[in-house]
């Protein structure tokens, strides 16, 4: 406006410029953090088995009710608070609440958590909390209740337009006043206070710094981290420690396969994650065969299995076991999940406490 009052209209487009530019940064942005909270959604279920009027029925998760009667299996996510009525062999993964990657056993009349998911097992659990009253809800609100403080940035602009504007609204004052006493007409004078005014603003500022931090964002999503808001990029190259939780933030929550020694030979697997992208290094040609023997045994040996969906490697059941067992051009070459031609005569999945998987197969099946 004072550029107006000044009849700067250059200046007056060339400032509102400047503001939309800024704002058109911080909607990419912010468009850009949306799109991955929405992805974030997709790792809650959208429909559960439930037991009601007498029978099972599959329902939408947003149906489930407190006091609803929860039929879990291997590979589904809880969707609401509940406690265990029976369990069978039941193994919950519960890194999203305590960063704790490996499965946990759950007894009877246990707690399960919305957001957990059975890798191991199944169980019957009647629901207690739904929605926000679940506590994954509860920790959601404390995270969001905590109060943000400013930038350092921030604070740092702040300081420099408040001692501009002090400094330039002196000087015009000043300007105004000895303009006055030499003998110039008050609008006129004022007119030429508010030039001055204006000529001591540091419009370049404004888009010098939403340009800098929109280019350090864009270098950042190359690297693939996503920056929510454009000044957390000063912040964070101004970071000396971070403090932070490593399984599925630091790391990727997906353990992988480094070494397999056989009498043989050894195979070296240089990759990470569940799909197939290892590069494969063998200490001997004739290593071969035993390597996909062994790939076979821990196939025949895991209910746990990894597999692709919508460009995505997901674990299914416990995620040791679906480590374990090979990918489609992955540590053994050998395809995912094999069905095996004769039924499992007994087994057990793998523990803490074991250090291999005890499996039977009749002789004829292997």
């Amino acid at each position: 406006m004072l550029a107006f009052f000044a009849k700067l209209p250059q200046l007056s487009i060339a400032i509102i410029a400047v503001i939309v530019l800024n704002g058109v940064f911080a909607l990419i942005q912010q468009a850009r953090a949306d799109r991955a909270a929405d992805r974030l959604q997709q790792m809650l279920p959208t429909r559960i088995t439930v037991w009601r009027d007498g029978r099972r029925q599959v329902i939408e998760a947003e149906d489930v009710v407190v006091d609803d009667i929860l039929l879990l299996e291997s590979g589904d996510r809880v969707p609401a608070d509940a406690v265990v009525l029976t369990e069978n062999r039941l193994l919950v993964d519960s890194s999203m609440l305590t960063g704790e990657s490996v499965a946990g056993a759950v007894a009877v009349g246990d707690a399960l958590f919305a957001g957990t998911f059975v890798v191991e097992g199944d169980t019957c659990a009647r629901v207690t909390a739904i929605g926000q009253h679940t506590r994954l809800a509860v920790i959601a609100r404390l995270t969001t209740s905590t109060t943000k403080p400013d930038t350092p940035l921030t604070r740092g602009l702040r300081g420099v337009v408040r001692l501009t504007a002090a400094i330039a609204v002196g000087v015009g004052v000043v300007f105004l006043l000895i303009s006055i006493l030499v003998g110039n007409p008050v609008q006129q004078a004022f007119v030429f206070a508010i030039g001055v005014t204006v000529a001591l603003v540091p419009e370049a500022l404004l888009p010098t710094v939403t340009l800098s931090l929109a280019w350090g964002s864009e270098q950042m999503a190359k690297r693939q981290i996503l920056v929510r808001n454009l000044e957390a990029v000063e912040t964070l190259g101004s970071t000396t420690f971070i403090c932070t939780d490593k399984t599925g933030t630091l790391t990727r929550n997906q353990m992988t396969v480094v070494d397999a020694w056989t009498s043989a030979g050894s195979l070296t697997v240089d990759g990470a994650g569940y799909g197939p992208t290892a590069q494969l290094v063998w200490s001997s040609p004739t290593a071969a065969d035993p390597v996909r023997e062994l790939a076979l045994a821990a196939e025949r040996c895991s209910t746990g299995y990894a597999e692709e969906v919508n460009g995505q490697w997901r674990a299914h059941g416990d995620p040791m076991e679906a480590a374990s067992t090979p990918s489609p051009g992955d540590w053994a070459s050998t395809p995912t999940r094999i069905v095996a031609p004769f039924p499992l005569s007994c087994g057990s999945p793998s523990t803490p406490g074991c250090a291999g998987w005890p499996w039977c197969w009749p002789r004829r099946s292997w």
